[in-house]
C-alpha cells in the first residue's frame, strides 16, 4: 500500500471531500495541516500553493479529483 499524505486546511470543502472519499474507500492517510509550522514546510516542499494536496507514495496530486486519485492509487 502506498503511503498518502493530505494536506489540509480547516475550513475547505475541497479538503472535506477528499478525506470523505479516503474514508469511505478505508484508506489508511495522514492529514498534515498546513496552518501549523510542519505543515506549512511539507507543503512548501512540495512547491504547493493551495489545499487540498494529496501525495500518494511518490506522486503529487494538486487539487482534489476520484479519477486522478484512483489513477495515483494503481
Amino acid at each position: 500500500m502506498k503511503k498518502i499524505v493530505i494536506y489540509t486546511s480547516k475550513n475547505c470543502p475541497h479538503c472535506q471531500a477528499a478525506k470523505q472519499y479516503f474514508d469511505s474507500k478505508k484508506l489508511t492517510y495522514r492529514l498534515c495541516d498546513v496552518a501549523t509550522p510542519r505543515g506549512r514546510k511539507e507543503h512548501a516542499a512540495l512547491g504547493a500553493r493551495g489545499v487540498p494536496v494529496i501525495k500518494i507514495g511518490d506522486q503529487v496530486l494538486h487539487g482534489f479529483s476520484n479519477k486522478a486519485v484512483e489513477q495515483a492509487l494503481k
